[in-house]
């Protein structure tokens, strides 16, 4: 039973369950994937976001995009810690939210966090599907 067990795991193991899609950023002339996070990079998001106190809205974004956006082409991430500062306050709020809430969607969590965040009772949950 143990060998049933071993083998159903690798299994589970080898199945792609990520989720991926193209979203066009009209705004920047570009296309960027978004992927689902992984279950350990999810909790580690949520535990620094938690951390930060008052569940600050760039904590989410910064985790969340490093995180979930990547090239379509090359299949490599798109930002590096480095890029966040910029990307954060250069780049127009819309257009970061957006792609924030892709990630959000992908990843399985309640679309419209980022728009909870400074409500005072927000907390990221899981999405159920009925």
């Amino acid at each position: 039973e143990v060998f049933k067990v071993a083998r159903l795991a690798d299994k589970i193991r080898q199945a792609d369950d990520k989720i991926e899609n193209t979203i066009n950023v009209e705004e920047w002339g570009v296309k960027i994937g978004v992927r689902s996070m992984t279950a350990r990079q999810r909790s580690d998001m949520q535990e620094r976001w938690a951390e930060a106190g008052e569940q600050s809205a760039s904590t989410l974004y910064e985790n969340i995009i490093l995180h979930c956006v990547f090239d379509p082409d090359t299949g490599e991430s798109v930002f590096t810690v480095d890029d966040l500062e910029w990307l954060l306050e250069e780049k127009s709020a819309q257009v970061v939210d957006k792609i924030a809430q892709e990630c959000l969607k992908v990843s399985g969590l309640v679309a419209d966090a980022v728009d909870e965040v400074g409500k005072g009772s927000l907390a990221l949950v899981e999405e159920t599907q009925s």
